[in-house]
């Protein structure tokens, strides 16, 4: 039987930045709370998502590895989920990212019983109890991409040891390949320079941080949900703009269109009315944002089986999602990921960029059993401010 999920705080996840020679604490091996970027931490290192399964919907190239989460139920969970994370992957091409539409993201779930052929019964090692005699030197797994780090079915022709997801990734390693390939064939290995972010390809890689979420009782004073109050504002009673805040508001769109003349050379007069006409107010984005200004630094809001926080109420969030893939289950809210995030991964320019005002994350209730270990794509939604 779940928890309550009223009864569940909510948790917060931050990016905490790590030194290069701290780097090593986000491998697999550790079983990390969370990372972001780098190449994936897999908590099954042998069963791994099939290249095909990480490409972008949009246009059908290799996806970035972006953020992952030990999202472990405790004793709500089935024995064979006794270890469980979540994987999320993005597209990096900003062309792909397009508004209310998570067609450019993925994510998978992962789970292992206690008892299992990577992990102590007792817990993951500690490289800081001498568990691991040097854990700085641990490299990546075999048949991994030198790029990505996830499933490589190519290698290198000449030296036959590094290992590619796809073409394009062999591409992107080449100019640095073709200095250490002929080494690399002589002694079999490759030994990777620290660096962060690893690669062209890959984010930065962070630590993440958890923490729980204190809401003030009077947080949402001011805010009505009251359709008689909403009537009153369309009305013209609404006193949060002022007539001199409106016309401020109006020159500026004026000025847009003006120095934006070619683009907007068909917009009619109706069309500059409507949008400049005062919005109805959006309550659900006056939410989120008293809640993330309590902690701007968030980058994950993690409450299981709970409700999801709207950005916005512009835009829709599916009233009922799909159900399990593999065991018919329905499927219901664990996470969302946040704007903040984007800062992080450097993705947010002004523009055409990967973009979202939340991503949302929606798994299988039952957490079913996953053949061979590996790895379930779950939902994943996402909204915009349009």
């Amino acid at each position: 039987m779940q928890a309550d999920a009223h009864d569940e705080p909510v948790h917060l996840g931050f990016g905490v930045p790590l030194e290069l020679d701290e780097l090593y604490r986000l491998r697999s091996q550790f079983l990390p709370l969370g990372k972001i970027g780098g190449k994936p931490s897999w908590l099954n290192p042998k069963v791994l998502p099939k290249s095909s399964d990480l490409l972008c919907s949009v246009c059908e190239k290799p996806m970035c590895f972006l953020l992952q989460v030990c999202a472990n139920g405790g004793e709500s969970d089935p024995p064979h989920a006794f270890h469980r994370t979540l994987f999320l992957f993005v597209c990096r091409n900003p062309g792909c990212s397009r508004p209310n539409d998570a067609s450019n993201l993925k994510a998978f779930r992962c789970q292992l019983p206690r008892a299992n052929d990577f992990y102590s019964f007792d817990g993951p090692m500690n490289p800081d109890f001498g568990d691991v005699p040097d854990p700085r030197a641990l490299t990546d797994g075999p048949g991994l991409c030198k790029i990505c780090g996830c499933a490589a079915a190519k290698k290198c022709a000449k030296c036959q040891v590094a290992r590619y997801c796809s073409q394009a990734h062999q591409v992107i390693d080449w100019p640095q390949h073709k200095l250490e390939c002929a080494e690399v064939a002589a002694n079999g290995s490759i030994s990777e320079e620290t660096k962060n972010p690893r690669n062209a390809f890959v984010f930065k890689e962070f630590e993440v941080d958890i923490g729980q979420e204190y809401m003030p009782a009077n947080l949402f004073d001011g805010i009505s949900d009251d359709e008689e109050d909403d009537d009153n504002e369309e009305d013209g009673n609404d006193d949060d703009e002022t007539e001199e805040e409106k016309k401020a508001r109006i020159r500026d769109f004026e000025k847009f269109l003006k120095e934006n003349k070619e683009k907007n050379a068909d917009m009619t007069k109706e069309d500059l009315d409507a949008a400049t006409a005062e919005q109805p107010k959006d309550i659900d984005f006056d939410k989120f944002n008293r809640l993330v200004n309590l902690n701007p630094d968030q980058i994950v809001r993690y409450k299981r089986y709970g409700l999801p926080l709207r950005a916005t109420g512009r835009s829709e969030l599916p009233e009922v999602v799909e159900p399990c893939d593999l065991c018919g289950s329905p499927r219901r809210f664990e996470m969302q990921l946040m704007p903040h995030l984007l800062s992080l991964i450097d993705v947010d320019a002004i523009g055409q960029s990967i973009d979202w005002a939340s991503v949302y994350v929606f798994t299988c209730s039952a957490s079913c059993e996953i053949e061979d270990y590996g790895y379930a794509k779950e939902l994943v939604v996402k909204q915009d401010f349009i």
